[in-house]
């Protein structure tokens, strides 16, 4: 007599099964138009089946949500993250975490578009030596086969991807920091021509382009209008002060020249950087357990991202738009509308850098779920930034810090 064993194979409907591997039906996809700033974020949606299953059974179908972060500056194709199934509130999360701090609008993609835009940051990390991220097994069916754009596709692409210009200081702006950010592809669709220098600030490794101070200095017979502009640059902890030349005509950068800098101490760039702070302070009567229930009420109510202190966490509110760039006197941290504390031991800090975006966001508050539960206190104008310093202290009430700041008499 001859034992013999039967092996028993479960199949899972294929949900195991890397997104390549799958039958996959393109539903939609965006990317925000925030390439000037030198970000992208990408999200696309399929449906996804097993190869053995049956197309026309609804139920042998489930969702997919791809999300994408691009840095064109240093790192391409940077982030990839993804929802299986029908997890909408985790979907929510990523998306808000992805999206919020970038401050633009959703264009819509088709798949075409979709597949183009992520081979070109594919192939810009292979040709800089960067590792794709983790996850190619669900995504790399969008990496093949290559595609290649038109001449024509990349113009529109490029034109989808970045925001309307409107005014020359936008335009000074978005250039500079795209010089600033070694970023040629980018300073590049700001050029009147091929004739304007894209390599000024080359010598210029992981600059962050801090502040920009915009001066008229003269109209020129052809019709263009030339600025001066003193940039605030920070390189490794390092601070200089760049002076340039820049000329605009028909909202395109048409002549670049870099005319001097010098260094300036850390001290001096927080002088010049510095806003005063206004404060609103809550009492939260919610225990732990509760405000853990409805802590999106902070992060997706108020578009906000959220960074862990030993003394609390920080919610950054950011404003929906890149607007802050379109200004005479550009700084980027106007792009955070402003923010709030939650620290362990339930006070909420809501601080902003102007009177007018504290009633604002005051009012949100008041209509969010969180209302019933929040007690308003005090209101504090503080004329030197203060909150990050409270982060990094000891101290576990606001008004304990502040009463430490004051002179002894």
């Amino acid at each position: 007599m001859t034992d013999r064993t039967t092996q028993l194979t479960i199949l899972d409907g294929g949900r195991s099964l890397p997104a390549s591997e799958m039958r996959r039906l393109f539903l939609d996809a965006y990317v925000t138009d925030t390439r000037l700033m030198g970000v992208l974020a990408v999200c696309a949606r399929w449906a996804l089946a097993a190869p053995f299953a049956d197309r026309n059974d609804p139920d042998s179908w489930e969702d997919l949500r791809q999300f994408f972060y691009i840095d064109c500056e240093e790192s391409g194709l940077e982030t990839y993250q993804q929802v299986r199934g029908g997890d909408d509130l985790e979907a929510a999360r990523i998306e808000e975490a992805l999206v919020c701090g970038l401050g633009g609008e959703k264009i819509e993609l088709n798949e075409r578009q979709l597949r183009l835009l992520l081979q070109h940051w594919a192939r810009f990390n292979r040709d800089h030596g960067l590792p794709l991220p983790a996850g190619e097994d669900q995504y790399g069916f969008l990496l093949k086969p290559e595609v290649r754009a038109s001449d024509e596709e990349e113009a529109d692409l490029m034109k989808m991807i970045c925001p309307a210009i409107r005014t020359d200081e936008q335009a000074i702006n978005y250039f500079l920091m795209r010089c600033f950010g070694r970023d040629r592809e980018g300073a590049r669709y700001l050029a009147a021509s091929d004739d304007v220098p894209l390599d000024l600030y080359f010598d210029y490794v992981r600059a962050t382009f801090c502040r920009n101070r915009i001066e008229p200095a003269g109209a020129l017979a052809d019709g263009s209008a030339e600025y001066l502009c003193e940039s605030l640059i920070e390189m490794e902890g390092n601070y200089e002060i760049v002076v340039s030349r820049v000329t605009v005509r028909n909202l395109r950068i048409t002549a670049a020249r870099r005319c001097s800098g010098f260094p300036i101490s850390c001290a001096e760039a927080a002088l010049i950087l510095k806003k005063e702070e206004y404060f609103r302070i809550y009492e939260v009567f919610l225990s732990d357990e509760d405000m853990e229930d409805n802590i999106d009420e902070l992060t997706l109510g108020l578009h906000a991202t959220i960074s862990e202190y030993e003394n609390g966490r920080l919610f950054m509110i950011f404003r929906p738009t890149n607007d802050h760039v379109d200004s005479r006197v550009f700084q980027l941290s106007n792009d955070v509308q402003g923010m709030l504390f939650l620290t362990n031991h339930r006070q909420l800090l809501l601080c902003t850098g102007s009177l007018f975006e504290l009633v604002r966001l005051q009012n949100k508050l008041s209509s969010s779920l969180l209302a019933p539960y929040l007690v308003p206190g005090r209101t504090i104008h503080c004329a030197q930034p203060v909150l990050y310093d409270f982060l990094h202290s000891d101290y576990d009430h606001f008004e304990d810090y502040l009463m430490s700041l004051m002179p002894e008499d």
